[in-house]
């Protein structure tokens, strides 16, 4: 810990007094009744009885008369060094020293810094007037909650500065805060005073179930002798408030947990949809690639996990795992949770291959592939799924995609020659690298740009792409790359063919 005070102005006790709003409505604490149920509507009211308020109140007012009796003594070790050192500056200039050693033994005295115990003292005082704070917020006003948080980190923040840094701060585990205590010093702070806290570390910006350790009990010792009521008017002892609110925060993220589960419940036992795949799953895996041809729609690859948005028609709006959405069709879609079970009537559940999606990042900003060619031939990948020919009346989708899939390899065949010439090209597959690619844009004869451009994507990405991405990236010979990759996915589909 720093030796010297840094210099403060004169201040004066705040004289800040929290009294209790008259005609307060009497609310629960949110703790469960004898029949098991929770009181008031919410378990986060952290709403309290008025008895108990006033004495929290209380409590809390003693907090910051200890806070203020400290910087007052903060103060008065400040003044006092200022003199030492203005003293010390005359001294040196006299040729005979001033009869003023015992006055100079006083303000030494009174100079030195408080011990680290006092510091300690009144760190945690601070972190216990937050918890109270947002017990007592329904209950205060003028000032009001966030306007006391502002009022506590003057103090906070030159004790911080005395100390040399937020060490010593930061090493005060009990009391831990309040999940209330986090989200209103979360909500109200400003960004100087944001900073300062997170400074702290997360003994300071982590509630006590999130810490990862056990937390000693804390109970506050005022500099006056004063102690707060024991027991109520029935002779029930009182217990420490944010101990109490402690057992509060525990019971309401148990029964939290207990919802999810009963939701996960439910979702697993829920019966099937008309498609044939279960009510409540919202992630499913791609069974085959898909190549979007508009902008409402999402490419995916086989293996690829999608969160269902919407799965009331036969085409789901989907979102990946980029946060890209789009419409994909539905019968290439299996459920995540069926990928764990045993496959029943003989259907083949695809699997998530090892390699995993593609990562997409940014539109047009795609990661190489991390793998480099290999000397065998990769396996040709499955083609984008065509849905069956036959199909209900409204189904209209189905049909475009038929017909949409006819009408590219004819666009393919007219925009140019797509036939192997005599550029020895090695032939794109959805399984080429980024370095097989680049060395096939180089043979066909495209500009260093669009090489560059395009070479950093492999085989799949590339497939993946519609005519107005390709343009967007190069806008010289967009046109041209698209001709050229139609082509060459015809050439795929012909060799499956065979």
């Amino acid at each position: 810990m720093s030796t010297s005070l840094p210099s403060v102005l004169p201040r004066k006790p705040s004289g800040v007094r929290v009294m209790v709003l008259k005609g307060q409505q009497e609310l629960s604490d949110g703790v469960p009744n004898k029949s098991g149920k929770e009181n008031g509507t919410s378990g986060e009211s952290n709403q309290i009885p008025p008895l108990n308020a006033d004495r929290e109140v209380e409590i809390m007012n003693h907090c910051f008369d200890d806070v203020e009796r400290f910087m007052s003594r903060l103060q008065q070790a400040a003044e006092a060094q200022t003199v030492l050192n203005q003293r010390k500056k005359k001294n040196e200039r006299k040729t005979k020293k001033d009869k003023k050693t015992q006055e100079d033994g006083l303000l030494t005295m009174k100079a030195s810094p408080p011990p680290e115990e006092d510091f300690v003292n009144i760190f945690q005082k601070i972190k216990y007037s937050f918890s109270l704070l947002d017990r007592l917020k329904s209950y205060i006003s003028q000032p009001n909650a966030p306007e006391l948080l502002h009022h506590i980190f003057v103090p906070l923040r030159l004790m911080m500065n005395t100390t040399g840094g937020p060490a010593l701060a930061a090493s005060i585990i009990s009391p831990a805060l309040t999940n209330g205590a986090v989200k209103l010093l979360q909500e109200h702070l400003t960004l100087e005073e944001n900073e300062l806290w997170t400074s702290l570390g997360t003994s300071w910006t982590s509630p006590s179930s999130h810490l990862g350790v056990t937390v000693p009990p804390y109970t506050p010792v005022f500099l006056d002798g004063w102690k707060p009521q024991t027991h109520d008017s029935t002779g029930q002892p009182f217990e420490d408030p944010i101990e109490l609110q402690h057992k509060v925060d525990a019971f309401n993220e148990t029964k939290q947990k207990q919802s999810q589960q009963e939701e996960a419940q439910q979702a697993a036992q829920s019966p099937r949809d008309g498609n044939g795949h279960a009510h409540g799953e919202s992630h499913y895996c791609c069974s085959y690639d898909f190549v979007a041809r508009n902008s409402s729609e999402l490419s995916v690859l086989k293996g690829e996990t999608l969160e269902v948005i919407d799965s009331s028609k036969r085409w789901w709006k989907c979102r990946n795992s980029y946060g890209e959405i789009g419409f994909v069709p539905f019968n290439i879609l299996e459920p995540v949770s069926a990928l764990n079970k045993t496959e029943k009537d003989g259907s083949v559940v695809h699997r998530e291959s090892q390699a995993g999606p593609v990562p997409h990042l940014k539109r047009f900003s795609y990661t190489p592939s991390s793998g480099g060619p290999t000397t065998a031939t990769p396996a040709v990948r499955p083609q984008s799924m065509v849905l069956p020919s036959t199909r209900m009346q409204g189904d209209e989708p189905d049909r475009v995609l038929i017909m949409n899939d006819e009408f590219l390899q004819r666009i393919a065949r007219r925009r140019g020659s797509f036939k192997q010439t005599a550029d020895n090209s090695i032939p794109l597959n959805y399984d080429s690298p980024s370095s097989e690619v680049a060395a096939w844009l180089t043979a066909k004869g495209f500009s260093a740009v669009t090489v560059e451009s395009l070479g950093i994507l492999n085989g799949a990405q590339l497939f993946s792409l519609n005519k107005e991405e390709f343009v967007a990236v190069a806008p010289e010979e967009g046109e041209n790359v698209y001709s050229q990759i139609m082509a060459e996915k015809t050439l795929l589909k012909n060799a499956q063919k065979l």
